[in-house]
């Protein structure tokens, strides 16, 4: 049974990400500890950016207004082991836009990787949910850490 499977302190959603047992809480804030790690750029910076270098256009970036770059060298190169191409549905045009753009799936996370200027740029496609519990813990889980063991 994986952590994900565990039937203790579920909301009506079926999720435990605010359960406070003691086998949740501690798995939580060190999912907040490796986010917090990482720095947080206003994806308007990367827009005007992309629009100043020499890109043939700009590069199309994911819905939520923040991306992400990792600071540690080890989770840079976690991270980009866990990459993959993703073929976007081409009812989808947001996502064939990003495919075209360079981004590439983080595992089976929901998060979206893109290197620009040398820099591992992690973005997430989505808006109005929980991004900790439907995507950060996801990645927590593929880099394999266990520090809340």
């Amino acid at each position: 049974m994986t952590f994900h499977d565990t039937p203790h302190g579920t909301d009506v959603f079926g999720s435990h990400w605010n359960c406070q047992c003691d086998k949740c809480e501690p798995r939580r804030k060190a999912v907040h500890r490796l986010v917090d790690s990482f720095s947080q750029i206003p994806a308007r910076w990367i827009e005007k950016l992309s629009h100043d270098s020499d890109l043939d256009g700009p590069i199309a970036l994911p819905m939520w207004g923040t991306l992400f770059a990792p600071n540690n060298p080890a989770d840079v190169s976690n991270i980009t082991n866990l990459l993959k191409k993703f073929e976007p549905n081409i009812d989808n045009d947001e996502m064939a836009t990003l495919a075209l753009s360079g981004w590439q799936e983080v595992a089976d996370t929901g998060i979206y990787a893109r290197e620009f200027d040398d820099e591992l740029l992690l973005g997430i496609h989505g808006a109005g949910y929980d991004f900790y519990d439907h995507h950060w813990s996801k990645l927590y889980d593929a880099l394999g850490y266990q520090w809340h063991d």
